[in-house]
């Protein structure tokens, strides 16, 4: 796909856009590869050099790539970033509402809190995906720090970020809507008419009303030490929850805004419908009488604005 950028710096007076987690697919044939300590030291290498139109950045080998062009194809790479030459900056959207009707699904840059992300666009409705699960590839049992950042490849299975997610939702009402399919075949859907998240001052604290649909409402569960409005999220290595007798990140598996725990666990453990021995740390949405073990689920969130604007969404789905 063809470069998208937001934020930018200043380095001897020639502006960078800056895309993160990204790397240059370069048909050049010998482009010149230094050594550099930072993006900066990178983006000032590439400024001294009237012929280099963008570089790239390996955060972990310390590695400056050049090129000659600033019209690159690029590919997510976690651990590297580009910078672009560019005489002007570069707007990009605030979410995939954003994005001209027609536009196909798939993983799009947008613009969050002046940084440049990856997410994957559902644009039937227009929702921006914010967790995504469909064949097990990613780990989702993981600490503070990640499900804080964001992990995994927006093409597959990926959580956005709490940070990324909290900045999206910040100053405008969204909506939740999660999609999932059972190993049967079964497609359900679940949405929340009113869904924001504080910052990490607060934990992320959840605030949710507003329920549709047919999966039944597991977040908002009538039973009161079930209902998940108000609390904050939980990971095995930092216990949010109420339930006094243990903790919930570790006995279900995953990071959520657990409480005493939950019966929608789409983070917990993937695994085949065959297998034995699992109940409530495996990925599920459930609502009694109806309990979806799924094969798919993701999460979206769409901003609330009379137009289907602005949307997250959770989904484990391909192309769903």
């Amino acid at each position: 796909m063809l470069l998208l950028c937001v934020s930018s710096i200043d380095e001897k007076f020639q502006k960078f856009n800056i895309m993160k987690n990204t790397r240059i697919v370069s048909s050049e044939i010998s482009p010149s590869t230094i050594k550099a300590s930072s993006r900066i030291e990178c983006s000032r290498v590439c400024t001294s050099d009237e012929s280099c139109g963008s570089c790239s950045y390996d955060t972990k080998l310390k590695v400056c790539t050049l090129y000659l062009t600033c019209h690159q194809k690029t590919e997510y790479a976690e651990g590297y970033e580009i910078m672009i030459k560019t005489p002007e900056p570069v707007t990009f959207p605030a979410d995939c509402s954003e994005f001209p009707d027609g536009t196909n699904d798939g993983v799009y840059a947008i613009s969050v809190n002046n940084d440049c992300i990856h997410v994957y666009c559902d644009m039937v409705d227009k929702w921006t995906v914010i967790q995504r699960r469909q064949d097990g590839s990613t780990d989702f049992y993981r600490d503070w720090l990640d499900y804080k950042n964001g992990f995994g490849d927006p093409s597959g299975e990926y959580w956005l970020g709490n940070d990324n997610i909290s900045n999206i939702l910040n100053g405008k009402s969204y909506s939740l809507r999660f999609d999932l399919e059972d190993w049967s075949g079964v497609r359900r859907y679940a949405q929340y008419e009113m869904f924001s998240i504080a910052d990490e001052s607060a934990d992320y604290q959840l605030t949710l009303a507003g329920y549709s649909g047919d999966a039944g409402d597991a977040m908002l569960d009538s039973f009161p030490p079930l209902n998940l409005t108000g609390q904050r999220f939980s990971t095995r290595d930092r216990d949010n929850d109420d339930n006094t007798g243990g903790q919930c990140a570790l006995t279900q598996k995953g990071g959520w805004w657990y409480k005493w725990c939950t019966y929608a666990n789409p983070n917990g453990l993937y695994f085949l419908g065959t297998e034995p021995g699992h109940s409530g740390d495996t990925m599920l949405y459930s609502n009694q009488p109806l309990y979806l073990s799924g094969q798919r689920f993701s999460t979206k969130d769409r901003e609330n604005d009379g137009d289907s604007n602005g949307q997250c969404a959770l989904t484990q789905t391909d192309g769903w």
